[in-house]
């Protein structure tokens, strides 16, 4: 059989059209490439979902270690991490921690660097075992402490009036929410004012003598530290009093705590003391019509809703202290949330030797305060929480941050969380 030039041409045609072999070489180098990018494209979007926990605890981190006091640092942030990110103790498959940390202090900073050799899923078949992810968070403390009077309405033109014409000293810093451009607070000094730091979110109106610190306005608002705590007492709690309660003395007279229902008003010449216990006011007010003296250790004063306010005419002595123990300890005041969306009016007349020893929590409350004489000065620590204060001194007034020794008596809420802030 000859073979012609025709019969090659066909067969090489034939050859030419046959590419199945072709086909199945050209699928398996394609299919390594695109299994690098798949496998690549896997473990760096759980890489970076690893990521983005780890800044989350590392913002936490800084936080909670910048409110800790000095020394403490450290061992705060790292509990922290470990809540958020899981033991640092647990290997790697290199036989290295699975995160590592580091908390840098310094003066009013406090920074916290981790870092972590996350571990690959697909990556690994191709020799890549893991990818290096880490997180960076800086927190500063406030200069001047946390704010212990904190003002909440948002907008009110002076929700913060301080008339002072003798003397205000604060160890901690004041904190008005208002957004009031020209008059957020409002201040007329003619007397010796101090405080580290006067945070104002709107603007401020400042007259007389000049005062050290300026407010440093357009400052962050600073969210109601107390807003989830419970109410003290249920709302259905029976009454002791079932209608206003008036008490008058001409000698020594002991109240006991309950529920009084349409208020109490007290009318004394002569020492009253108050037994231990939550005193609470529904449906009325507490009214005191003396200048007497009125003392009384762990107790607590609950305004259940908006018509049961603080009435305190003349001028009476008042030297109370927040129970140390339970729930609501270091809360001496606490207004209800029944009163929510309300203007409560609230009156303080103090005179000379009153204190107040815990924290006063009336969000939703107008209070006029005026002081004549001295106001806490044998206080251990007063914070105030409201709506809006008008503060009329004539005498002196202080407003006390906690000592070492007197930490365990504040408010968790009101340990100093307002007063630090990340930068970082």
């Amino acid at each position: 059989m000859m073979i012609t030039n025709l019969h090659i041409k066909r067969h090489t045609l034939i050859l030419f059209r046959c590419r199945s072999g072709n086909f199945g070489l050209m699928a398996a180098l394609v299919m390594v490439p695109l299994m690098l990018a798949v496998g690549f494209a896997i473990d760096f979007a759980a890489a970076h979902h690893r990521k983005t926990a780890m800044q989350n605890a590392a913002d936490a981190a800084a936080l909670a270690a910048a409110v800790e006091r000095a020394g403490g640092e450290d061992a705060v942030a790292h509990k922290f991490l470990a809540a958020h990110l899981g033991s640092s103790t647990a290997m790697n498959v290199e036989g290295a921690p699975a995160w590592e940390h580091q908390v840098i202090v310094n003066r009013d900073t406090v920074a916290v660097a981790v870092e972590e050799d996350y571990q690959t899923a697909i990556m690994q078949i191709f020799g890549f075992k893991t990818i290096p992810i880490s997180a960076y968070a800086k927190a500063v403390r406030s200069t001047g402490g946390a704010a212990c009077i904190l003002i909440l309405d948002p907008g009110k033109a002076d929700a913060l009036k301080i008339i002072n014409a003798n003397a205000v000293t604060s160890e901690c810093g004041f904190q008005v929410n208002s957004s009031h451009a020209q008059r957020a607070f409002y201040m007329e000094n003619q007397g010796k004012f101090s405080a580290p730091s006067i945070a104002v979110h709107g603007g401020s109106k400042l007259g007389g003598k000049m005062i050290s610190p300026p407010p440093v306005e357009g400052s962050p608002i600073v969210a109601d530290p107390l807003a989830a705590m419970a109410e003290p007492l249920a709302r259905t709690a029976a009454c002791t009093s079932p209608s206003l309660k008036t008490i008058n003395s001409d000698g020594k007279t002991t109240i006991g705590p309950g529920v009084y229902c349409g208020g109490l008003t007290l009318n004394a010449s002569d020492d009253v003391t108050l037994k231990p216990g939550i005193y609470t006011f529904r449906g009325g007010a507490l009214t005191l019509n003396t200048s007497a003296k009125v003392m009384g250790k762990d107790v607590q004063f609950y305004f259940e809703d908006a018509q049961s306010p603080l009435l305190l005419n003349g001028a009476a002595i008042l030297q109370i202290s927040a129970p140390t123990t339970g729930t609501h300890a270091g809360i001496l005041m606490f207004q209800g949330r029944q009163a929510k969306d309300s203007n409560v009016q609230f009156r303080i007349n103090t005179s000379a030797g009153s204190f107040y020893t815990g924290a006063i929590y009336l969000p939703y409350a107008v209070i006029d305060w005026n002081v004549s004489g001295s106001l806490n000065a044998e206080s251990s620590y007063t914070a105030l929480i409201a709506k809006v204060l008008n503060l009329y001194v004539s005498g002196t007034a202080f407003f006390k941050e906690p000592t070492e020794a007197g930490t365990a008596f504040v408010p968790a809420a009101l340990s100093g969380g307002s007063g630090v802030r990340l930068v970082q």
